[in-house]
Order: structure tokens, then C-alpha cells, then sequence
């Protein structure tokens, strides 16, 4: 536990690290509008869409249960064997890709005629050319970080994306200094995603030679774990796509039963603010803690597998529950500041209505109440791929959607957009609870004992619930208390004090309530063992 914690803050620096230079990036890019830049926004689209399908989301779920296996379970020439016919043929397959897209790029313009002031124009097809080979880059960056995290290794592998954005913001420095034309500037940019990509390989290296992780190419398709491998890719890739098509048909509801524009601005501005702390919690927690669950498996330790479960998902209360409920009382100020300071830089727009702030803030009250749920449901789906069971988050996930897109239409009438974001968060109450049902039962079956799983979890629930409540209560005290002073206390200043404030009575009632937990969490992050 103290090694999942330790890897989870590790995580969840590199994150903040790299969403901060994140928005850096898209702050200086704001001055790219018109056909280039959609272009440029177009092009490297491609890429992403095969990073998310086969790289981050698909190949880590397959590869780290099976590679687990061969690690606790192989000799080690046995493990660096499938280890290369894993990268040999992954890579050798999106290279090919990659080659097929450069033809076309070829191959196009020669056949339709262009519009040279469309996303679909010349220079689309000469940032495709130079950004496509990211695509077999990135997805061995991925497979590369699968490895490294399964060897308790976390931090080179989550500063991939750093080095990503300093590479971008670095070629935004250099294109803004030497070229005059938007063409060339975004021709060096991609050429900067492309560097990126090669840097983000390259880190991973020295890590891995000093874990005597060798390459040599070879190709066998009908060795056992590659094989695996792609059996649990295929489920986890549909359920990607599953999810894609959620999120368009939430944008498509939202263009089509909310008469006022600005739905899907909305949408998508307060998505965004949401995942920031949804990434710091849920996805850090479920990176560090997948390995270790994967190993308790490969050692047929299913009991310790559970344990290891409920200390995490009880932490991920602790800390996202409060994160939950502080978003909902600040969305208001949060909004109003953050397109007051930084319109046009953070969210590209010159400027932003309060009619338009009032909608945003209200969609992220309705997504902030599941930032909770979010986080623990990535954490439960990493117990079902440690088991190797890829199909039944992928099942509940296909219910929930339907669920979600029914729940859609019906509150998007009382609510607008509002109604679509908070049928996102209740989707999400019902696919951890089945989730936890579903799992408690499996790992019933394979430990012959009764998990409890549910029952624990309502356990740990319902007393952060009442903390967070209570501290949301004293936050909210504090926004219209502070108003009073503002030309005393500047708006960011505001936020920032809200925010401790938040935090420091979070702590005070975790104390109060929370005591036990307290002293266990903390008896094992100071504890010498590891």
C-alpha cells in the first residue's frame, strides 16, 4: 500500500506538471486561428485517435496482466522473448499504417480537388506526412510504459507527456522567431510533435536497460502471450469506441434539443475543468495501483488482490469525495475567473458572457458530483483486467451508455446541458455499483470467501460523504463571505484561499470522524516497510 501511494503522488505530480505546460501550450497557440490551425488541429487528430484505440487505454489493459504473469511465473529469457515479439509486431504494424497514410497523403490531392481555406487543404496533407509517424511512436511509448509500470517503475513514464509539451511549446518559441507565414510556423510545430514523440521513446530506455530489459526483433504470431495479449486488446478496444460514440451523441443532443447556442461550449469547457482533478485522483490511483493488482493475480493471491482494492478505493474517497464536493460550491467563482484572467489564452474565445459563465459553471456542478465515482470506477475496471476479464466492464460499460443516453434526453428538456452532464455523473453512480456487485461475486468464486466488496465501500462512503458535506457547507460560508473585500482580495487570491480554506477544514473533520483511517494511512506511507 505505502509503494501505490508513493507511485500515485509520483503520478499525480507528473500530471499537474503536465496540464500546467498543457495550458502554457494552448495559452501561446491562441494566435493560430483560420484554415491553418484547423489544419494543424486536423492532422494531429489522426495520431491521437490511434494512441487513445491502440496505445494508453487498450494495450496497457491487455499487456500488464499477461506480462505480470511472465514476470512472477517465466524465466526471465522467456519474458524478454515476449517482450520483443510484442513491440516487434506492434510497432512493425502502425509503421506500416503510418507508411499507408504518407502514400495517401500522396495519392489525394492528386484525385480531389482542394480548398486551399478548409481543414481539408495542401497543407493538411504536409502536417499528416510529418505527424503520422507519431502515431507507431506514441503506441510504443505506451507499451514501453506498461513494462516499466509493471516493474514498479512510474516516473519516467508519466513525464512522457511533459517532454511532449516542452517539445511543442519549444517549436511554438522557435517557429515564432524564424518564420513569418502561419504555414511555417505549424510545419515546425509538427515537426516538434514528431521530435516529442522520439523523446518520449528514448526516456523510457535507460530505465529499462538498468532492469536488464533488452530488444531484439522477433516475430512470432503464434506465441501464447502475444496472442493473449491481442485477445484482451479486442473487448477493451470496443469499449473505447463505445465510449467515443457516447461522448458525440451527448454533443449531439445537446446541438439538437438545447435551443440556445453555446450547449456544446459548455460541454467541453467544463469537461475540462472537471478533468483536472479527475486525472490527479482517478487516473493517477489507477496507474499506480494496476501493476500491484496484476501481481497479486499472477501469484493466485486473489484475496491479497482484494485487500489491496478496498485500502485504495477507501483513499480514493478520502481524497476525491471532498474534490467532488468543493468543485460544486466554487464551479460559480471558478468559471468567473478563469474567463475573466484568461479568455482568450486558456479557452480560446475573446471573450465570454455572464449568461455564458452562469451555463458553464452549472454544467460542471452537475459533472463535479461524479469526479468520485469517475476515479473508482478506472480503479475497479484495473481489478477486472488484473483478472484478465476485459468483457464485463466493457458490458456494464454498454448498459450504463444506454442508460446515460436515456437519461439524456430526459433531463436535457428540465435542464439543458445541465441535464446531459448530470446524467454522466448518475450513469457513472450505476456502473460503479454494478461494477462492485459484479466483481464482489467473481472474486467470491476464485478466493472460495465472501469479499464484502459492496458492503465496504458503502463502509467508507458514507462518512466522507458527511465530511465533504460539512466542509462543502463551510466553503460555500466562505464565497459569500469574501465577496465583501474584493478590492482588497483579488480574484485569484480568493480562489486560492477558498480552496486552503476547503482543504484545512477537510483535514480538521477527517480528524474528527475519519481518525482511524487517518492513522492507518499514515501508518503505512511512514512505516518502514515497503
Amino acid at each position: 500500500m505505502k509503494r501505490i501511494i508513493g507511485s500515485a503522488s509520483i503520478i499525480s505530480a507528473c500530471i499537474l506538471l503536465s496540464r500546467v505546460l498543457g495550458f502554457l501550450r494552448d495559452m501561446l497557440c491562441t494566435g493560430f486561428f483560420g484554415p491553418v490551425w484547423d489544419a494543424f488541429a486536423f492532422a494531429f487528430t489522426i495520431p491521437n485517435l490511434f494512441r487513445r484505440l491502440f496505445g494508453e487505454g487498450a494495450l496497457s489493459a491487455a499487456f500488464i496482466p499477461t506480462f505480470s504473469h511472465y514476470l512472477n511465473n517465466e524465466k526471465h529469457s522467456e519474458t524478454i522473448r515476449f517482450i520483443n515479439i510484442v513491440i516487434t509486431i506492434l510497432f512493425g504494424f502502425l509503421t506500416l499504417i503510418a507508411l499507408l497514410v504518407i502514400l495517401l497523403t500522396f495519392i489525394v490531392p492528386l484525385v480531389i480537388p482542394l480548398d486551399p481555406n478548409s481543414s481539408f487543404s495542401p497543407i493538411f496533407f504536409k502536417l499528416l506526412r510529418i505527424m503520422i509517424p507519431y502515431m507507431p511512436l506514441i503506441c510504443l511509448v505506451a507499451l514501453l510504459q506498461a513494462i516499466l509500470n509493471s516493474l514498479k517503475h512510474f516516473a519516467m513514464p508519466a513525464l512522457a507527456s511533459v517532454f511532449l509539451n516542452i517539445c511543442w511549446i519549444s517549436g511554438f518559441v522557435i517557429a515564432s522567431l524564424t518564420q513569418t507565414t502561419d504555414e511555417n510556423k505549424v510545419l515546425i510545430m509538427a515537426w516538434a510533435i514528431l521530435i516529442g514523440g522520439i523523446l518520449e521513446v528514448v526516456i523510457q530506455i535507460p530505465p529499462l536497460v538498468s532492469r536488464k530489459i533488452t530488444y531484439r526483433p522477433q516475430i512470432n504470431f503464434a506465441h501464447p502471450g502475444f496472442r493473449e495479449v491481442v485477445r484482451l486488446m479486442g473487448p477493451t478496444i470496443f469499449g473505447l469506441a463505445v465510449f467515443q460514440i457516447n461522448l458525440l451523441a451527448d454533443y449531439i443532443i445537446a446541438q439538437i434539443f438545447v435551443p440556445e447556442p453555446g450547449a456544446i461550449s459548455a460541454l467541453y469547457f467544463a469537461n475540462r475543468l472537471m478533468q483536472f482533478p479527475f486525472a490527479l485522483i482517478g487516473i493517477s490511483m489507477a496507474t499506480a495501483v494496476f501493476p500491484f493488482l496484476a501481481e497479486y493475480v499472477a501469484k493466485n493471491n486473489v484475496k491479497g488482490m482484494l485487500g489491496e482494492l478496498k485500502h485504495i478505493l477507501a483513499l480514493s474517497l478520502f481524497v476525491g469525495l471532498p474534490a467532488s464536493i468543493g468543485l460544486v460550491v466554487t464551479a460559480e467563482p471558478l468559471i468567473n475567473w478563469a474567463f475573466s484572467a484568461l479568455p482568450a489564452s486558456l479557452f480560446h474565445i475573446n471573450a465570454f458572457s455572464a449568461s455564458a459563465i452562469a451555463r458553464t459553471a452549472n454544467v460542471l456542478i452537475f459533472y463535479s458530483i461524479g469526479i468520485w465515482s469517475y476515479s473508482a470506477v478506472q480503479i475497479i475496471n484495473r481489478a477486472f483486467y488484473s483478472l484478465k476479464d476485459m468483457t464485463t466492464p466493457v458490458r456494464i460499460g454498454i448498459y450504463t451508455v444506454a442508460a446515460n443516453l436515456a437519461m439524456n434526453l430526459i433531463l436535457v428538456g428540465p435542464l439543458r446541458e445541465g441535464g446531459i452532464a448530470l446524467a454522466t455523473a448518475i450513469s457513472s453512480f450505476l456502473n460503479l455499483f454494478i461494477l462492485l456487485a459484479v466483481l464482489g461475486k467473481k472474486s467470491a468464486q476464485l478466493s472460495n470467501s465472501d469479499s464484502h466488496l459492496v458492503i465496504s465501500f458503502i463502509k467508507s462512503l458514507i462518512p466522507f460523504i458527511i465530511s465533504s458535506l460539512l466542509m462543502g457547507i463551510g466553503c460555500y460560508w466562505a464565497i459569500r463571505f469574501v465577496p465583501i473585500f474584493p478590492e482588497i482580495i483579488p480574484e485569484t487570491l480568493r480562489i486560492i484561499g477558498i480552496t486552503l480554506l476547503g482543504a484545512l477544514l477537510y483535514l480538521v473533520l477527517a480528524y474528527l470522524f475519519h481518525r482511524k483511517f487517518l492513522k492507518e494511512t499514515f501508518r503505512i506511507i511512514f512505516s518502514k516497510r515497503i
